[in-house]
């Protein structure tokens, strides 16, 4: 014949299943949470992979001269660092946005160059025409540890339209994080030749 349990034996047991089932809850809570921060990162890798730089492509030819019905020559004043502390660089990365703000109408980027402080040629970004539809927008990126071009670096950027159309809006956006610290600010472009 089986003994009854005492009261301290039947406690005992039930404070055992009640820390396995606690512990358990617990467990389960953990693991849930652990996979939906692996599934956070995912997506945050996916999300950063779909908006990483990719520089444009260039995709048409140039509108012939007698053609060309608007356009400019555009000087865009850019920092690729500035000075701080008593003239310390602060290095900055560089983002130049030409946007097409005309609704109905393409223009053609027939030129993006990068010149230093000197007024030297950098890097020319087109090799052929880039032709840009309405409301689209072209970026060219001038990365942080790339110094040569200094504190008075510009961009001339050359666009046309073979019709009457907005002007572009053209803009460098500047950005530096060195620690703690970061800097951001924009510089539009100015009109210094017309077509």
């Amino acid at each position: 014949m089986a003994k009854p349990e005492s009261k301290s034996e039947k406690f005992s047991w039930i404070t055992n299943k009640t820390f396995l089932s606690s512990f358990g809850a617990l467990f389960a809570l953990v693991f849930i949470i652990i996979l939906i921060l692996i599934n956070m990162g995912l997506q945050m890798e996916d999300i950063e992979e779909k908006l990483k730089y990719t520089p444009p492509r260039a995709s048409g030819s140039e509108i012939p001269t007698e053609m060309v019905v608007a356009g400019q020559a555009v000087y865009v004043p850019i920092y690729s660092h500035i000075y701080v502390q008593g003239g310390n660089p602060y290095l900055l990365e560089v983002t130049l946005s030409i946007r097409n703000s005309d609704p109905n109408t393409d223009i053609t980027i027939s030129s993006v160059r990068y010149y230093d402080t000197k007024g030297k040629l950098i890097r020319s970004y087109l090799e052929k025409s880039l032709r840009l539809m309405p409301f689209a927008t072209a970026e060219f990126l001038v990365e942080q540890e790339k110094t040569e071009g200094g504190s008075g670096a510009n961009f001339i950027v050359e666009w046309a339209s073979d019709a009457q159309v907005n002007q572009p809006v053209i803009e460098a956006v500047m950005v530096g994080i060195e620690g703690q610290t970061s800097v951001s600010f924009v510089r539009s472009g100015i009109a210094i030749e017309k077509k």
